[in-house]
């Protein structure tokens, strides 16, 4: 068990690793004076309305094909019960909480589903990595819509303040549900290699730039303004131990899961930090940001003890 341990906790701490690096320098940046908040939310107006769209699409229309995998279905009907059941235990917990308990909420329940996951999958699985990769694109499918309308909608809600449609009918959520009309109904075949090509060059820059605005917004916070600490241990006991937790009652006492492989990708989605999206989606938006930034700091750093101890947990018992 100790070496499994320290063996994914190298993968963990490599993956976020790579992102930290850059954050911190973006923060840096901001520190500096070299980028304002005017920068900021212009550079996230062009992830969240032009490059994160043109990846969703790129992905899809490339990736994916029904035949392959004949149970492809459970995956994003899996995705989505994950979503709704984190979020009736965030919204029982949260329900007193007033002007914060929707961000809190979206907090809880939306997970790094691939940014984080994919370069984990790809040090501890090097052989089975494609397979892998499939698997979160399949998880992929309802969580996007789901991480840019629903989500979108939490982290910018305030109380007395009324539903807008841009809040829940976002750009990545139309590129997600025009790109999957496309694939049902056989017409993506039809779509311009020369197109696709220029869609997907685009979509390449979404990683690094949401990470870069993710950086700019943290670098703006002080120690002195972060989140109480009631308000954080909640979150971080619902996103970290409880839905990890609940996933790995699930593995070992059902048979939805394919295999190992299977197992870990779960316990790795179920235990992943609140998604980067919630970042991009609070300064485009609007919303606390000051909230949202502070509690995602301490769920990363937290993060780098609790995928470990779960991915090791699965590995040894199941």
């Amino acid at each position: 068990m100790y070496s499994l341990l320290t063996v994914s906790f190298l993968a963990t701490f490599t993956a976020l690793t790579k992102v930290a690096i850059v954050i911190i320098a973006s923060a840096w940046l901001v520190r500096r004076n070299i980028f304002n908040e005017t920068h900021v939310r212009a550079l996230s107006g062009v992830v969240v309305h032009l490059s994160l769209p043109c990846l969703v699409f790129a992905n899809i229309i490339q990736h994916f094909e029904v035949s392959d995998y004949a149970h492809w279905w459970k995956f994003p009907l899996m995705g989505a019960t994950i979503t709704f059941v984190g979020l009736a235990i965030a919204r029982l917990v949260f329900r007193r909480d007033n002007e914060q308990s929707y961000a809190l909420s979206a907090l809880s329940v939306f997970q790094n589903a691939g940014y984080l996951v994919l370069p984990i999958g790809e040090v501890l699985f090097p052989a089975q990595f494609e397979r892998f990769s499939i698997y979160i694109f399949l998880l992929l499918l309802s969580y996007n819509p789901l991480l840019w309308s629903l989500a979108s909608f939490l982290i910018s809600h305030r109380k007395g303040m009324r539903v807008k449609w841009s809040q829940i009918i976002t750009t990545p959520f139309c590129a997600t549900v025009l790109a999957m009309s496309l694939v049902f109904t056989g017409l993506s075949g039809f779509v311009p290699r020369i197109f696709l090509g220029s869609v997907e060059l685009v979509g390449k820059s979404c990683v690094p730039l949401a990470t870069v605005v993710l950086g700019l917004t943290m670098g703006a916070l002080r120690v002195n303004r972060m989140p109480p600490f009631f308000t954080v241990s909640r979150v971080v006991a619902i996103k970290l131990l409880i839905i990890p937790v609940l996933m790995l009652v699930l593995l070992k006492y059902t048979s939805f899961s394919g295999g190992r492989l299977e197992d870990a990708f779960w316990i790795l989605e179920a235990s992943s930090p609140p998604a980067t999206a919630l970042v991009l989606q609070v300064v485009h938006f609007g919303g606390d940001e000051k909230l949202v930034c502070g509690i995602m700091v301490i769920a990363y750093l937290i993060a780098l003890f609790t995928i470990p101890l779960f991915y090791s947990i699965v590995e040894v018992v199941l």
